[in-house]
């Protein structure tokens, strides 16, 4: 506490100025909070990684999860362990970090977008083969020893939800070849990929599922509270904000569903808040007002959690649901009256 209040002094009621107001909203964007779930995926994408390189058979790793549940963190966090150098005859590339192309159907689209953050110049010319084999010349020329695949759903055609069997076929047999880890990492829906391509599916056994955090049982309840703690700890202020709370942790609940990415969007918001205000931590007003600016347009009948001095969760989340299936039922009978009149 003390080399917090020496790191971030207190107010006293006035507005902080420009550069300090910068300062600390800058510090609450780099916080992250390693909870039990992040270290384990931490953890086995360093055995993958490690138990590779003197091996003849290379691990495999799929990490999944919806947006917002820290994926991108966990792999930036890793990357940054472990950067590019220039050597005197090449450049050392330890991992190589891809994004899947959207619509990747066919295996050059995804072999291009290796080839470009390899700097090949060329990345887009080429058959097929000899994209491949320049790929495979890069992980030995570049010392590479590990690729991660991100937005591996891309291999699933969105209008028809058909899985691009050629790339991800493709895909299955580059990881044999190259014979280093291939990492992939996705939305849920992304695991649709394995059940219609077998060996990918073997090929991938160890999986790491990211989720939302829980508020049903105590357990639950506890491990989210503590979370909040960790993130208190860690703002910008000189007191604490008592985000560990039962009922403030309830009501960040209702408003996140559990989604770090939503949990810390307002808390930004709301730190923004509380220091225009001059205040040295965030309070139900703060939570109240950051909650307005930010609130979903998928929750339209969402209330705002922080009004409420009675709050139960139980019964709020039961009647969001129940407008929302109010609302459904109404606009399906409005649909079926208009196929009625044409």
């Amino acid at each position: 506490m003390i080399e917090r209040m020496e790191q971030f002094p207190s107010l006293h009621g006035n507005p902080a100025t420009f550069q300090e107001y910068a300062r600390r909203i800058e510090h609450v964007k780099k916080i992250i909070v390693k909870h039990p779930k992040f270290n384990e995926a931490m953890r086995q994408l360093e055995e993958v990684h490690e138990l590779s390189k003197e091996s003849v058979l290379a691990e495999s790793l799929y990490i999944g999860g919806r947006t917002g549940v820290g994926k991108t963190t966990l792999l930036e966090q890793y990357l940054e362990r472990y950067p590019r150098k220039m050597m005197k005859t090449y450049t050392h590339v330890p991992i190589l970090y891809v994004k899947v192309p959207p619509r990747a159907k066919s295996p050059k689209a995804l072999a291009s977008k290796i080839l470009r953050q390899l700097g090949d110049l060329l990345f887009d010319s080429g058959s097929e083969e000899n994209m491949t084999e320049r790929i495979q010349t890069f992980v030995q020329k570049c010392h590479i020893e590990m690729i991660i695949l991100d937005e591996f759903q891309h291999l699933i055609d969105r209008d028809t939800q058909h899985v691009l069997a050629l790339a991800s076929d493709w895909l299955k047999t580059l990881a044999e070849e190259i014979r280093i880890p291939v990492v992939l990492c996705g939305l849920p829906e992304s695991q649709r990929i394995f059940e219609h391509n077998e060996q990918l599916d073997g090929r991938y056994a160890n999986r790491i599922l990211f989720e939302p955090f829980h508020f049903g049982s105590r357990e639950e309840q506890l491990e989210f509270r503590k979370f909040l703690k960790y993130m208190d700890d860690q703002l910008p202020f000189c007191e604490s904000s008592n985000l560990g709370d039962p009922q403030t942790a309830a009501k960040i609940y209702y408003f996140s569903h559990g989604v770090p990415r939503y949990i810390k969007d307002m808390l930004r918001e709301a730190t923004k808040i509380a220091l225009r205000k001059g205040e040295d931590c965030l309070t139900e007003r703060a939570l109240r007002d950051a909650y307005h600016r930010i609130t979903r347009s998928v929750r339209p009948f969402a209330i705002n959690p922080f009004e409420q001095s009675n709050f139960d969760l139980r019964e709020v989340m039961e009647v969001e649901q129940k407008m929302e299936e109010a609302f459904l039922k109404k606009s399906q009978e409005a649909r079926k009256q208009g196929r009625k009149k044409k």
